[in-house]
Order: structure tokens, then sequence, then C-alpha cells
């Protein structure tokens, strides 16, 4: 496996883009990372550890995923996702946000959310939880924000961590546990690592995408087996396709240990 994922990575350069990627085997222990420690552009998987400190402040009480937040015309932005679109809905509740910003990456709910939170909240929640190169710098689709050079980034290695820490129920409590593998089941984007899944395999999974860009990271759930963590970033791709490709052929070859 680890001469196989090497090779994904040296096709990545050969193409001018960059692929890093960490693989944890939840049941041998069994470990597979390159390049685990650079940083990339989060994009959308910036959206896990948004969700994680929302799901431990409902568990400290200090909201409640029954509260509802109005959508608010200045919180309106583009890309992807549908709250922008509902112009007849006043607000959502906090437990729809969570639910739209994981399965459709939808933007403004994730706005809105970290409104809530806080972005200092976010990145101090990745400092104590084994992510400290996770940053929530911006808000989503805040051109201004990049273009000052405030970038969410990430690592596989964090990415992982975060993953290995949700499956083992070491992050939240059962219940709120429970519910973020329910949510990130969820996923509708599946181009990248469940293109070759495996019949009966569910994946528990976030994709991020921007110019350049094509990421998943996810949790292998088969019946009968301890979970496999899988996180692909990549970045500097001219044909985010063949990103995509490279990412779902990670999948692959992960796949093939189950």
């Amino acid at each position: 496996m680890h001469d196989e994922l090497d090779e994904l990575a040296r096709r990545a350069s050969a193409s001018g883009g960059r692929l890093g990627l960490a693989v944890h085997d939840l049941g041998t222990g069994e470990r597979a990372e390159v390049d685990a420690g650079r940083v990339f552009t989060a994009a959308s998987v910036i959206k896990l550890p948004i969700m994680m400190t929302l799901l431990s402040g409902t568990e400290a009480g200090t909201w409640s995923l029954d509260d509802r937040l109005p959508l608010a015309p200045s919180r309106r932005v583009g890309g992807a996702g549908v709250a922008a679109e509902l112009a007849d809905v006043p607000d959502l509740s906090v437990r729809d946000l969570l639910t739209l910003m994981i399965i459709v990456s939808d933007n403004m709910a994730t706005n809105l959310l970290i409104d809530l939170l806080g972005m200092d909240a976010v990145t101090s929640w990745c400092a104590r939880h084994g992510m400290p190169r996770t940053v929530l710098a911006r808000s989503m689709m805040d051109a201004d924000a990049r273009a000052r050079g405030h970038e969410n980034r990430t690592t596989p290695a964090d990415t992982a961590a975060l993953l290995t820490g949700l499956a083992r129920g070491d992050l939240l409590g059962e219940r709120a546990t429970a519910h973020a593998l329910e949510v990130l089941t969820r996923q509708q984007t599946a181009d990248r690592l469940p293109r070759h899944l495996p019949g009966g395999v569910r994946l528990a999974h976030k994709t991020g995408e921007l110019d350049g860009v094509r990421h998943d990271a996810g949790i292998v759930l088969a019946d009968g087996r301890a979970p496999i963590v899988i996180v692909v970033l990549t970045e500097g791709f001219a044909d985010e396709d063949h990103a995509a490709d490279l990412v779902a052929e990670a999948g692959r070859v992960v796949y093939t240990v189950l």
C-alpha cells in the first residue's frame, strides 16, 4: 500500500500539483503518510473542526441544536449550498445549519455557525485537540480576506487526528459522536473517496474544493472490522478532474485492505 500511495504523490507532482495523505487503520494500528505534515488550503474540510467545535458547545450547554438562527440577508453568500436561496425561510435550527454545512457544504450555513462560535474558538479547539496547524482565518467566500492573505489551513495529519478521535469516541460524548458520524455519511459529493467504495461499506466524510484544490477526508465504516481513517488533500492542479481521480485512486488503494 505504501508504495502505491507514494506513486500517487509522484503522479501529482508530475502534473504540477501536490498531494498529501494520512491513513490510519484503527484496528491494526497501521499508518501510511505522504507529506502528512504539509500545510494545505483547507477549503471546505475546515467545516470538520467547525462541526466539532459546535457539537462540543452543545454538550457543554453553551447552545442547543434546537436554537434557531436568522437567515440574515447580509450573510447570504455564493458558492455551494441552498440556504442563500431560501427567500421565504426566516431562520433555521442550528441542527439544520450543521446538516447543510456538511452534506451540501452550504457556505451561508457555515458562516452563520462561524458567527455563533467565533473564529478563534474553532482554532482554539483545534489546538487543544491535536490539530496545531489547523486555522480558521476567514468566513466562506470572503474574497477580501483571501486577498489579504487570510486563508483557512490544515494538514493531512491534523485532519486525520480529528477523524481518528471522532471514530474512537475520544472527542465527543456518545450521542454527539453518533450525530456527527450520521451527518457525515450523508455527504452528497461522491466523486472522490467513495468512487471505488466496495459494496456494504459506508464512508463518513467531508470534501473540499477551490480552484486547483480537490480534498476528501473520511472514516471507512465496514461491518466486522475497525474503522479506517483516510485523508487526501491536493492543491495546485490545473486539471481538477485529475486531482479528484488521484483522490479516488488513493481510496481504492486503501480499500484493498478491507
